[in-house]
């Protein structure tokens, strides 16, 4: 055999495996977006006493897989959740779905993206709610209420703000809040907590982290 000859081989056989590549890749990504069988899986979380619905980490591009959570528990849908009542008694209530809330889970570079489902009969009983917080611009406070986010100094002057309408957040490391006044700050939290909560329900989800 020649060296042409060879070498021409050795290219066949690349470019065969480069569309081999492609194909399974084509057929992969069919696959995913025809799935009929959820990926996640969900349990119940809290702020305070109200009930949502969140869903285990998925993939940020794996639309069908979101598009099956938002058809498991369409706006308007019925659900049953466990709940006590202030006598420590548990029962089963059924409430109806109000709202979709997307976050940020997981971290650079294998960021994942969590659902959650909200109920009617808590919407807006969260309001007013203000969050002492540590941040950029001196921001010492955040206040939300029904039309939105305020975040103030020390001295109460008011850094940032913006209604719910617009509000876009991002639930890294730390919060990071845009789309109101113009202004990008960012806040540190806990884990977990009622602030991160609340604009995951009502913000909406840009990744600004990375």
């Amino acid at each position: 055999m020649s060296d042409d000859t060879g070498i021409l081989l050795f290219l066949a056989a690349g470019a065969l495996v480069l569309v081999l590549i492609v194909v399974f890749g084509v057929l992969s990504s069919r696959k995913k977006s025809r799935a009929t069988t959820r990926t996640w899986s969900v349990r119940t979380g809290w702020i305070g006493e109200q009930p949502f619905l969140e869903s285990s980490d998925l993939a940020p591009d794996d639309k069908r897989q979101e598009e099956l959570f938002r058809q498991t528990y369409p706006i308007g849908g019925n659900v049953t959740v466990a709940i006590t009542d202030d006598q420590g008694e548990r029962a089963e209530h059924e409430v109806h779905v109000s709202r979709i809330g997307r976050s940020l889970r997981a971290g650079f570079p294998q960021a994942k993206i969590g659902l959650s489902a909200y109920f009617r009969e808590w919407e807006g009983s969260e309001f007013p709610a203000v969050f002492p917080v540590k941040g950029s611009d001196k921001i010492v406070e955040i206040a939300l209420d029904a039309d939105g986010v305020s975040a103030r100094d020390a001295a109460g002057a008011t850094v940032f703000t913006s209604p719910w309408s617009t509000l876009l957040f991002s639930n890294g490391p730390d919060i990071v809040l845009a789309g109101g006044t113009g202004k990008t700050v960012r806040v540190e939290y806990k884990d977990g907590d009622a602030l991160e909560e609340l604009l995951i329900k009502y913000g909406t989800l840009k990744q600004m982290h990375f």
